[in-house]
This record gives C-alpha cells, structure tokens and sequence, in this order.
C-alpha cells in the first residue's frame, strides 16, 4: 500500500536550492561538437521562479510512528515540490528534536542538479543544515559533475562544503581529466568559490597541484588571477603572461599583465574598461618594454617599445540621434616593427598606416551632421611624405523624397595639415546637390534621371619650395610646381545622368529541374564637363578600382580633389538564375564603358592621358553548384590591345564542416602602377579544413607567388577533438620581414604551435592556439555574393 503525506518539510531541497542558485547559469551549456557526450546530462529544467512555500507530498510503502516520537517512512520513499524531488529506501524523523535520517538509494534533484548517494543523508528540519556521504552529482544542460565523501548545506548562510571532492565535463566512460581537492567551500553571496589542495588529474597521472584555487560559481567578476598563457615561437622565444583582474567597481575594471617575452624582456599590459553613464563606453590599453634586448647593439637598443590605444563610443540621447566616437592608436615613433613583433590585440594596421580619429555628430533618418579630426601614423620607413590630417572635416548628408522625385545634398568643409616640409595645405569647402526623377518605376522597367552639380572652393597654403616628392626636378615627382598650384580655386561643374534598367525573365529547365532565368541589360549616359584641375594639389583622392559597379558610378576619382569630365555612355548585362525554391544559382555580369571623348582630367600634373575610349571591358560571376560547390571569378580585359588586366577565380567546396578552397589571382603591371609592381603578379594558392573522422581535423593551406618562384605562406595543422579535451598541433612558414633591422630582407619563419585544451577548464601550451583555415598571412574569407 502507498502512502501518500501533504506538507512534510522538504529540508533538503531548501539547502541545495539555495547553494544552486549561485552556479554557473546551466541555461547556457558549453557547446560540445558530439551529441553523444551530452548523453548522461539532464535536460535544464528551470526551477529558479519555483514556489518554495508550494506543498510538499510524500509518498512512501510504509508509514511507522514509534513510541518515542520517532516517524519512520520506508519502501520507495518519494519526496516532491514541484521540480524538486527526493527519493530513498527509507527516512527517519525524530518528531522532538526534528532530526532526519536517510538511507538507501538517495536522489535528489531540482532540475539544475542531481546529487546521488547511497549512503546516509542527515540533517535538521529547524537548522535545515544537510549532510550527505560518498554523494555524486551531475549539473543540469552542463556537463560538469564529480563526487565528494562529504557534502554538507547549510541553509542559514547559503553555504556548501564538499570534502574530497573531485570535478569534471568528461562523461562518465571517458574521464580524461579532473580536478580533486581536499576540500570546497561555496557561498550564496560569493562570486567565486574556493579549493584546497587541489590536483589537476589526466587520467590515473597527477601532473599539477594548486594549493589554493577559485573558480566562478556565478556570473559576476571578482578580483584575482586569471588562467596564464604559454607560448613559444622563433621570434619572442618563450613567451609567458600573467594576469590579474581587479574588479574597479560595478561599472570600471582592469586587467594588469606582466608578459615575459626570453628574448625581448618583461613587458607591462594594462586594460582599463568603463562605463561611466548610461550609452558611453570605452577602453584605456597600453603596452610598455623599457627596452628589447633584441635590439641591442643597434640604434634603439635603451628606447623604450610602447603602444596606447583608447575606444570610445557614445551616445547622448536616448534616440541615439547625438554619438561620439574615438579610435585612437600610436605607437613609438621610430617603431615600425610594432605588430609584427608584439602583435596586439588592438588597433588596426592598414596598408602601414595606424588611424587616430575622433568623430560625432547628430544622425537622423533623413540627414546627418557629422565632424571628425583624423590623423595618421605610418609604420614605414623613409617616406616621402606623410598623410594630411583632417583638422578637422564637418560633412552634412541629406536626402528626402517627394512622390517621384528625390533630393539630395551633400556637402563638407575640411582643412587639411601635414606635418611634413615643403608640403602645400588647404581647406576645401565642398558641396553637391543633386535631384533624382523617376522617369520610369514599373516592375520589370526602371529609368531614372540624375541633375547634380559639384561646387569646390579651395583655400590653399602654398610653400615657396616643395618637397622632391610633388615637384617635377625628381624624375619620380607628380610634377607640381609652386607656380601650377593656385592658393584660391573655384570649381563648379554641373552633373546629368540617365540610368535605366529592364528585367526579363523565362521559366526553363535543365537536368530536368525548372529554373527561372533573368536577362537585366541596364544602360547609363553621364555628361560632366571638363575642367582643368592641375592647379589644386592632391589631399584625399586616388583612382577608383574598375570594377562592375564602379562603371555605373558618376567618379572616376575616389576623393573629391579631382572630379573627371565625362561624355560616355556604360552598358552592362546581368543574367541570374533561381532555382524552384528561388535560391539565386547564378549570377553572370559584363559591363564596359564608350567615352565619346577620351577624359582629360588627371590626377597629377606628369601623368600621361590615355586616348583610348573604352574602360576595360569587366566581368564578374558567380555559381552555386549544389549548395556545396561554388565558383566565384572576376576579370579586367582591355579590348584595345587584347590583354587581361587583371583576375582571379575561386573554387569552394563547404559542407557540413568539410571546407576545401583554391583560388588564382593575376594582376599584370601595367595597369596597376600603384600596387608598386616590379613584374606581373600571379599568386596560387588554396586552403581546406577536413574531418578525418568525428574527432580527427586536418587543416592546411599553401600560397606561392609564381613570378618570383617562393612561398608566400604555407600552414598545415593536425585536432584531436573528444568530449572533454583536445589537442592540436600546427605547423606554419610564412614571409617575415625584419623591419627595424634588415628592412631590406625577407625571410622565412617558422612557427610551431602546440596547444591543449581541458573544456570546462582552461587550455595550455605553446604558439598559436587558432585551429582555423587560411593562414596568418592570408586568412580564409568567403568571397561570395549570391542572394542566399
């Protein structure tokens, strides 16, 4: 017979409940790549929002009242209160003293863990304190359990203590790894827990002891050490860093990290976050050497290596209409070799070049007022010159739409410093107007004209002198003179353009599978006349890269220091193909562009006009195979004289997390005199990411430059990936050039990489811990354009 009592005291569930709700929150597992290692977890069931007053019943075989006030339920004993649960063979309560005993295939659990014991559990319905003995537990949606001798709860204060306990996400026929100490200590008002005579166990081998250890038990930051990194490489030697974590207040932190570096010296890193108010925030970093010893003997060898980088962004509304933002980073003057050597994790190297800029303004859906001061550091030696600044540049943007006309205006002032000698400055006062009608708007048929004007005015400073690099007495000069330069000009030249697009479209089928193919010639005429603008010096501006679209644009010139005239006329072709379930397939288009007149506006003074009429007749394409292969290519032909300008094609294969990549890329010289060029370009190359079967992942990648015959970059790599640990090794050479001392020379450099990771845990080892494909010098990107 069962028996079946509402309103015991259910006092283990209020001491585990309480100690539970200071853990890592389960609702968020740790991403695992096999299925089958989540087999022994339990499901989360969330019991945080539980009714701890809700009625407890208790079901039992057999109910027995002794004469000294003892109660005795025995035979499947089951305990409930909602998603809490109890079970034993048998429970004892002295009514007097409220004590209770358990025995006999204890369970508990709540939904967030499971404890088991099959022992005893004792403890007190009035103090609610908990003892259970050899008691082994599993966390809910997590992987991580373990056992301890003793488990005792103390519902007062919140507070568990686990003797002899032992932690691990190994499943239960694989434990690769765990951690055993003597004794854990976790509060309910503590952010961290703590272990004593604690060793990290890889399999039956002891192999690091900690005498004292915290780990998080909640989502909130403490102050203290964080996991340490190892590295080894060629360059730095062993490579060694250690944090520590202060926690400022509740809306500032820090992190200070000492790195030694074997053959460089002992660095300081500091990261400094905030959040000062509601919508601001941002981040102080900096790194400081007092000196490399790699440099000694040479010129640097007692100059200190440094670099500070400071993020900000704001917003001072709660619209988001007023923001700010900063992006500011420098490093040591001379040092060019910065992030080669130290690589660090902020700031953005381009082409050389470290941007510091300060920008903000008020952005509306239909216009914006911005202003930014930006200047620039170059990490390269000797230039001839250096980048003008913005000091600073205020842009105004707007656009509104009436019915079927829209209008435009842009407009910006800008001044422009340098820090160089013999370099010519300005300030440009700049605006454009522009109104856009819709001749035609009909699905299938659009036709649009475009009336603008362009308006400059330019104050420029000119020096009496200018450096070799503008002028035309150094054979490599851009040819202008203090004579070609006006200090006052004013240009106003006027816009129109015709841009029309049709789409056709036909229902077909191929290898027996319907498809829908498009045919969208598209036809554009643009007339801007020609002014002479070899009096106004060179400040923002460059050739624009052709390619499809930029031939339907109305520039030339990217910058607004030289706006080309035009009288031409650019017709292009785009075919797509959809399949049934209108996944775009393929794309196919050619554009070229017929100049009536060949343009006359040059970038600088020396350069030599081309009287050709046609831009390069330019394709693109992409292929969608199966959703597994894809083909994408690119190519510049110059019809006149029958030669490729320049290309690349790209074979992907991707699918379920096996990923093979080839790709050429040719740019010939000739056309590209500003990519520095001294032969044609062909680089070959490719890279892949492959199972080798559910835990074995082999990756690699090579790319060689065909016209100098040597290796750009070359990488292979090797994972063990199981449930709780894994393991990869890599192997990379790539260019190296050693800027600071032989800028001259490129080498190679070999970088061995040999990481372990303990998941749940921490990860250790030494070189790059990156498991991805592409490699450091050329990292894998997908360059697909297909509407999917």
């Amino acid at each position: 017979m069962r028996i079946r009592i509402i309103g015991l005291p259910l006092l283990l569930l209020s001491g585990l409940t309480q100690a539970q709700t200071e853990t890592p929150d389960a609702s968020a597992p740790s991403a695992m790549p096999f299925s089958r290692c989540f087999s022994h977890v339990p499901l989360l069931v969330d019991s945080a929002t539980g009714d701890t007053n809700a009625p407890i019943s208790v079901t039992a075989d057999l109910l027995d009242a002794t004469r000294d006030g003892k109660i005795i339920y025995s035979g499947q004993v089951e305990v409930e209160q909602g998603a809490r649960k109890f079970n034993a063979d048998q429970v004892e309560l002295e009514q007097i003293s409220r004590d209770v005993l358990a025995t006999g295939n204890i369970h508990f659990t709540d939904g967030t863990i499971s404890v088991d014991s099959n022992k005893q559990l004792t403890g007190n319905l009035n103090t609610k304190d908990t003892e259970l003995e050899d008691a082994h537990y599993q966390f809910h949606g997590e992987p991580g359990r373990g056992l301890a001798k003793k488990v005792r709860l103390s519902d007062n204060t919140g507070q568990v203590d686990l003797n002899g306990a032992s932690y691990t996400t190994c499943p239960p026929d694989g434990e690769a790894w765990k951690l055993k100490a003597s004794s854990v200590k976790v509060e309910q008002d503590e952010v961290f827990g703590e272990a004593w005579n604690a060793v990290l166990w890889l399999g039956e081998v002891p192999v690091f002891y900690f005498p004292y250890l915290k780990f998080p038990v909640k989502d909130e930051r403490q102050s203290g050490f964080l996991y340490p990194s190892f590295n080894f490489g060629d360059s730095n030697g062993t490579d060694i860093s250690l944090p520590y974590y202060w926690n400022i207040a509740e809306n500032y932190d820090a992190t200070f990290t000492p790195r030694y570096m074997e053959k460089r010296g002992t660095m300081a890193q500091l990261e400094f976050r905030y959040l000062p108010i509601a919508g601001q925030s941002g981040t102080l970093y900096g790194e400081y050497l007092a000196s490399d010893d790699k440099l000694l003997n040479t010129e640097w060898e007692e100059d200190a290596r440094w670099l500070v980088n400071w993020r900000h962004n704001a917003r001072f509304d709660a619209a988001g209409h007023w923001r700010a933002n900063v992006d500011y980073t420098k490093v040591a003057g001379w040092d060019n070799a910065y992030f080669d050597d130290f690589s660090p994790p902020v700031g953005q190297l381009v082409d050389d070049q470290l941007m510091q800029s300060f920008s903000g303004g008020y952005y509306d859906k239909r216009w914006q007022l911005t202003t930014e001061v930006r200047d620039y550091q170059i990490l390269k030696p000797n230039i001839a010159t250096m980048p003008f600044q913005l000091a600073p540049s205020v842009a105004l943007t707007s656009y509104q739409g009436f019915g079927g006309f829209d209008l435009g205006f842009d407009a910006e002032v800008t001044q422009f410093k340098n820090d160089g000698t013999q370099v010519y400055e300005a300030t440009r006062v700049h605006a454009e107007p522009k109104l856009v009608y819709s001749l035609v708007n009909q699905p299938g048929a659009q036709l649009t004209a475009d009336l603008g004007a362009y308006y400059t005015h330019y104050e420029q400073d000119i020096p009496a002198n200018l450096s070799s690099y503008y002028g035309n007495q150094d054979p490599s000069g851009l040819g202008f003179t203090t004579d070609g330069l006006d200090g006052n000009v004013d240009r106003l030249l006027p816009r129109a353009r015709l841009n029309g697009t049709l789409v056709f479209d036909r229902e077909t089928q191929w290898f027996e599978r319907d498809f829908t193919q498009t045919i969208e010639p598209q036809l554009q005429y643009l007339y801007v006349p020609f002014k002479d603008q070899d009096n106004i010096g060179l400040y923002d501006t460059t050739s624009m890269r052709q390619d499809y679209y930029s031939l339907f644009s109305d520039r030339r010139f990217a910058g607004l220091d030289r706006i080309s005239d035009a009288n031409q006329i650019t017709g292009g072709f785009t075919s797509r193909v959809y399949d049934a379930e209108s996944v775009e397939r393929l794309r196919l288009a050619v554009a070229q562009t017929y100049n009536f007149t060949s343009p006359r506006v040059r970038l600088y003074p020396n350069e030599e006009l081309s009287d050709t009429k046609q831009s390069f007749l330019t394709f693109e394409g992409d292929l969608n195979i199966d959703g597994n292969w894809f083909v994408h290519t690119e190519a510049q032909q110059d019809t006149r004289n029958h030669r490729l300008a320049g290309g690349n094609i790209t074979l992907e294969y991707n699918n379920q997390g096996k990923l093979a990549q080839v790709g050429f890329r040719h740019l010939n010289q000739t056309y590209f005199p500003d990519a520095s060029l001294t032969d044609d370009l062909n680089q070959l190359g490719g890279t892949f990411s492959w199972p080798l079967d559910p835990q074995w992942r082999l990756i690699g990648g090579y790319y060689r430059d065909i016209e100098l015959n040597r290796n750009i970059d070359s990488l292979i790599g090797l994972r063990y990936d199981s449930c709780c640990w894994a393991v990869s090794l890599v192997w990379e050479q790539a260019q190296k050039e050693s800027k600071l001392t032989n800028p001259n020379e490129v080498e190679q450099e070999t970088l061995i990489g040999l990481r372990f990771e303990l998941k749940g845990l921490s990860s250790f080892g030494a070189g790059n811990s990156e498991f991805s494909p592409g490699t450091d010098l050329l990292p894998y990107y997908r360059p697909f354009n297909l509407n999917n």
